[in-house]
């Protein structure tokens, strides 16, 4: 029996464990930061397998090594749900699948656990749980900011920081896909995104007797909704530029010149260097609208995600072995995505690959969320991601490293998250 043979066959013998450790973990649906009982539960099942793990990275993020020394793989496992409307209002479900990447992921480290593979072996396998992938309930982690218990809103971006990443090689992850035409996709791109709020600040006046003595932030906020329009034509469609700016904020009274107009958006793009240059655009003409109008512009900057750019060598070992279990016809490649996610900031620093996977049903972000199909869902996904291990750590060549991880790191903190 070969490496993978036998990975296969002690994955199958612990599938009851498994589907029963998903629909755990899918029954403890919480936000992000607040992954506590999620946590609870990765420990326990650690703790049954005989894996030390360190806990209470970034608040609530586990980590378990299997082996030591030669190439570091890391496998990132989202832990937060989503709060979605639901028949009753609103409810937190795991709407985007990351129970099942929790899932998959602990089933994989218990098959190399059982094999002994790993034990004087080609390398070492470590699993991390990390929090608050899901860019929600911001008011709760800027608080967090605040009394100085995160540093940024993503729990990866904590974990960068923190240097949690600093010793690993590359990055392999997995996350469900929306196509159920498809048994996986690969190499797909995420955008990234940031936010802006922008405060435009005027002065009050009485609107029927004297508004000339007033300067209305409201139409500079105006204004600014027209430029980012023709902003949005100003970059081709293959830079992915998503614009929708809202004003939440535009006057109290009718009676009132307003004095205080709020808008705020976010900016999207799938390239890093796009992103930052919508990003001078949009401020550009943030302040000009102001100018017009003779009000104060000023622009807060939420920082957000950067561009997913998934590594060619570690697609191609991923796809290899969805062929094995599929064939080339029930792969989805190369898909071009307006969603984001905190993955890409890892891609920006270390070879990273996210595989899609199915076997859910019901719309993704939508409280029919499910899964449908356990044994595509978890069985399926976890072979994939053992065989590409196994791959990785036969064939040298697989192996990309990216030797300027430190100079990348620093900017990264520097130019991404203002850190020093």
């Amino acid at each position: 029996m070969d490496e993978k043979e036998l990975l296969f066959s002690l994955l199958e013998g612990s599938r009851r464990e498994i589907f029963a450790l998903g629909k755990r973990l899918f029954d403890k649906p919480e936000l992000g930061f607040k992954e506590t009982g999620t946590a609870a539960i990765i420990r326990k099942f650690l703790d049954k397998h005989g894996m030390p793990y360190r806990s209470g990275l970034a608040l609530t993020g586990v980590k378990a090594s299997l082996g030591s020394g030669g190439y570091h793989i890391v496998l990132a496992a989202d832990m937060d749900a989503l709060p979605v409307s639901g028949p009753d209002g609103p409810v937190c479900i795991h709407s985007c699948g990351h129970s099942i990447q929790v899932a998959v992921m602990l089933a994989v480290m218990n098959a190399l656990q059982q094999s002994r593979l790993l034990e004087g072996g080609p390398g070492r396998v470590t699993f991390l749980a990390t929090p608050a992938e899901e860019y929600v309930d911001l008011d709760f982690r800027r608080q967090l900011i605040e009394n100085g218990s995160i540093r940024t809103p993503s729990g990866k971006q904590n974990m960068i920081a923190d240097g949690v990443f600093d010793d690993a090689d590359c990055v392999l992850s997995c996350h469900v896909m929306g196509d159920a035409g498809f048994e996986f996709d690969v190499n797909s791109t995420l955008a990234g995104f940031c936010a802006k709020k922008v405060r435009f600040v005027g002065q009050a006046a009485h609107s029927g007797v004297a508004p000339h003595e007033g300067r209305n932030a409201l139409h500079a906020a105006s204004l600014c909704l027209q430029a980012c329009a023709y902003i949005a034509e100003q970059f081709p469609q293959s830079a992915g530029v998503r614009l929708h700016p809202i004003i939440s904020q535009g006057g109290v009274s009718m009676n009132a010149i307003p004095d205080l107009a709020v808008l705020e958006t976010y900016l999207r793009a799938n390239t890093t260097a796009e992103l930052m240059e919508l990003q001078s655009r949009f401020d550009a003409a943030a302040k000009h609208c102001a100018a017009a109008i003779g009000v104060e512009c000023e622009i807060e900057d939420t920082v957000g995600y950067l561009p997913l750019s998934q590594s060619p060598t570690l697609c191609r070992a991923l796809y290899q072995n969805m062929q094995e279990l599929c064939g080339a016809g029930r792969i989805q490649e190369n898909v071009v995505s307006g969603a984001s996610g905190d993955i890409g900031d890892i891609a920006a620093l270390l070879p990273a690959a996210q595989f899609g996977f199915g076997g859910i049903e019901g719309r993704v972000h939508s409280a029919e969320f499910a899964v449908g199909d356990p044994e595509r869902a978890y069985i399926g996904t976890a072979k994939v991601v053992l065989g590409a291990i196994v791959d990785i750590l036969r064939d040298p060549g697989l192996q990309e490293r990216y030797m300027d991880f430190a100079r990348r790191k620093a900017a990264y903190m520097r130019d991404w998250l203002h850190l020093d």
